[in-house]
């Protein structure tokens, strides 16, 4: 096979490949969104609430070993008005759309949260991702959104654009598959799942302190990617939409895993923050090799392979030794 189509549709959007840029601080200034979105399918913009936010205090950002991450950034971000600059400036030099970015407190707040959307829309989103991730504070530490949060607000932001809504969900305490069908049935395009795992923490031995200024953080990379592959395969059999899968892709074998448990398109960000744009490079190659190696035409022949039905052979024992089935 002498080549590969790596291109996919989401939602309505069509990318070259689907490899996508996950939110976070690579996603911010205008050198940023123009480097990479030479090499990304798509861009997944900073969470953006209406105003300014300086963030939680530093350090907020640690490496953790086997390619993992903690953070608990607290939202940093220009503000939607001078993002919106940041992105008309962006989008002629780029090759790839942004996605804009809904940070939670702005969706769970509602404080500016229709006005945000309209101008991520002005400003050439080709869609919206709506982080319903849990809320921290010191006090209560995780909250998570209800099932009527996510439709009330799904709904809401429908009727205020026209753009695709990707409803990016976290695990956490609520199964997410009812999570995925909630926002599947108010109107959501698309699924990114599972965000960073929260809470994580990371001590410093020597200080004997955590190392977050917060304490706490949200777990990601290659840590969480076997709990993203599973959520990623439970959910394509709960709901119709495609789902993004996020969560510790690091190589090109990591998307063909996430492809086949049902993703139409993988999200990266901790290999970026340690290869930046080359990340792209490196593991669409992989990706390609893989395809060619093992006969994949195109990127959809993979998704969903996995069989989601368990053979009738394949019997559950593990209760074997409570059941009496002389009975």
């Amino acid at each position: 096979m002498a080549d590969v189509d790596l291109s996919v549709s989401i939602g309505g959007l069509s990318l070259a490949h689907p490899l996508i840029l996950a939110s976070g601080p690579l996603s911010v200034t205008e050198d940023q969104l123009v480097s990479f979105g030479q090499v990304a399918g798509a861009i997944v913009a900073k969470s953006t609430s209406e105003k300014p936010s300086q963030g939680s205090p530093q350090p907020r950002i640690v490496a953790i070993d086997h390619d993992g991450m903690l953070n608990y950034e607290g939202g940093p971000n220009p503000g939607i008005d001078a993002f919106a600059d940041i992105m008309r400036r962006s989008l002629p030099q780029m090759r790839c759309p942004i996605i804009g970015s809904m940070s939670a407190r702005t969706l769970r707040l509602q404080k500016g949260m229709e006005r945000v959307a309209a101008q991520f829309e002005d400003a050439g989103a080709a869609a919206l991702e709506l982080d319903f991730k849990y809320l921290y504070d010191q006090a209560s530490l995780r909250s998570d959104f209800s099932l009527e949060q996510i439709g009330e607000t799904i709904g809401a932001l429908r009727r205020i654009v026209s753009i695709p809504l990707i409803a990016k969900l976290a695990f956490g305490p609520t199964d997410i598959t009812v999570l995925a069908k909630a926002a599947e049935d108010a109107g959501a395009a698309a699924i990114t799942a599972i965000n960073t795992v929260f809470p994580g923490m990371k001590i410093s031995i020597r200080r004997r302190m955590p190392m977050l200024s917060m304490k706490y953080g949200g777990l990601s990379g290659a840590p969480i990617r076997p709990l993203a592959v599973a959520c990623v395969y439970q959910i394509t059999d709960a709901v119709k939409i495609p789902v993004i899968a996020s969560g510790g892709a690091m190589t090109g074998d990591d998307v063909v895993e996430f492809l086949m448990a049902g993703a139409s398109a993988v999200q990266i960000y901790t290999v970026a923050m340690a290869e930046k744009q080359a990340a792209f490079t490196r593991v669409n190659d992989e990706l390609s090799a893989w395809m060619r190696d093992n006969g994949a035409a195109r990127v959809s022949d993979l998704v969903g392979v996995v069989p989601k039905q368990i053979e009738p052979k394949r019997k559950d024992q593990q209760w074997s030794a409570f059941v009496d089935e002389t009975e």
